[in-house]
């Protein structure tokens, strides 16, 4: 088990005060990332005494930041949901993702994109952008509603949503933007099975002439899907790119985003 030291941060004539509340911070990220653990547990991950690890607990729970579960262990109190809540509706996805853009673009100068996904509508739109130092670019439009069957970075985000809603999604869908194809629920279907196997999406030219889509997924802390990271690639540039590298560095990026969202992937069964 993973443990965090702990130092007493307060200086001589100050207390303990603020070694007190570097404490409590720890032990409400453990409640969160570890939900169901014991207070000795907890003190093993914090590399506290057990009876200094009751004692917060104590507090936290007479303030409902957590919660006594069945069998002695402790979890999220009622107060951090309602907390999570408020900020949940509010989560500045813009803002997490950017730093992501811009090392992506950096990296394989090319266009990258932060796509969220608009559930009650089941549209998408591109919320941010990234761009290369590179004269050959793409001008996104951001914040205009557009399906989800067409593009790289919406089937990223349609792969991972029910199967009514997927179905409603293509039946609401009118032709490709580029080629003017007709959706095909086979295809699609077929297409969004590899996406859910192989943790990422490729289109060619669904939405822009002569050029590569590339789309991952991100979810938030109850697994549901987000939105996702992507580039827009030329096709001459993607058919000489390391497209394996291209693949693995943007599903890393959609794991990290994830992580900061709280999302966690299930341990496999054993």
């Amino acid at each position: 088990m993973k443990q965090t030291k702990i130092e007493d941060e307060a200086t001589p004539g100050e207390g303990k005060e603020p070694g007190t509340v570097k404490r409590i911070l720890l032990l409400l990220q453990c409640l969160v990332d570890h939900p169901g653990e014991s207070a000795q547990a907890l003190a093993q991950r914090l590399n506290l005494p057990r009876s200094t690890v009751h004692r917060l607990l104590a507090t936290l729970r007479e303030n409902d930041y957590a919660g006594h579960e069945t069998g002695g262990t402790f979890g999220p109190g009622l107060e951090l949901y309602r907390m999570a809540a408020r900020l949940g509706g509010d989560m500045p996805y813009r803002r997490l993702a950017e730093p992501c853009l811009q090392a992506l673009s950096e990296e394989f100068h090319e266009t990258s994109l932060l796509t969220l996904l608009e559930r009650r509508h089941l549209k998408m739109f591109h919320a941010a952008s990234g761009s290369p130092d590179d004269p050959m670019r793409y001008n996104i439009s951001l914040n205009v509603l557009e399906p989800l069957v067409w593009g790289a970075t919406a089937r990223a985000i349609l792969a991972h949503l029910s199967p009514a809603e997927i179905q409603a999604a293509i039946d609401a869908s009118g032709p490709s933007p580029v080629q003017g194809l007709t959706p095909d629920a086979r295809e699609i279907n077929a297409a969004l099975a590899d996406i859910r196997r192989d943790g990422h999406a490729v289109t060619y030219s669904h939405r822009t002439p002569n050029t590569v889509g590339v789309g991952a997924p991100f979810f938030n802390a109850e697994g549901q899907v987000v939105g996702s990271l992507g580039f827009l690639i030329p096709t001459f540039r993607w058919e000489q790119s390391d497209i394996e590298r291209v693949l693995a560095a943007l599903r890393e990026a959609a794991g990290a985003l994830s992580a900061q969202l709280g999302y966690r992937v299930a341990a496999p069964n054993t």
